[in-house]
């Protein structure tokens, strides 16, 4: 700094000192809005009826059910997933990587407007 005093000399080294300071100060807090929250986009992108089938998925696959919303959701922040993910979507998903939704089903028989159960329509006969 040639030609300076040593009065603007400091000026311009305090100048440079605050303005790393305001420069830190950014860079630490831009982690924490960096942070997305995947697991959670993927929650909120289900339908009713998706919402549903995850619950049931985190009740058979708990951990692997964490790691694909996990990973579902950060396909959805990238812009690959798009839409509201339905029933249907959540069990191909699981289905696809192996673990497969057990869900409950009935079979119902139906006449004269009274429903029954095949085991009832079978205990009968």
């Amino acid at each position: 700094m040639v030609g300076m005093g040593s009065e603007e000399e400091m000026l311009l080294r305090k100048m440079l000192l605050d303005m790393q300071r305001k420069m830190a100060s950014k860079a630490a807090a831009r982690p924490e809005e960096a942070k997305v929250d995947y697991a959670r986009l993927f929650t909120d992108s289900l339908t009713e009826d998706g919402r549903e089938m995850y619950r049931m998925a985190l009740e058979q696959y708990p951990e692997a059910a964490r790691k694909v919303a996990e990973a579902v959701g950060q396909l959805i922040a990238a812009g690959k997933v798009r839409g509201p993910l339905d029933a249907e979507s959540v069990f191909m998903i699981f289905e696809q990587l192996g673990y497969p939704i057990r869900i409950e089903t009935k079979i119902v028989y139906k006449k004269k407007g009274r429903v029954k159960t095949i085991s009832e329509v079978l205990k009968e006969e």
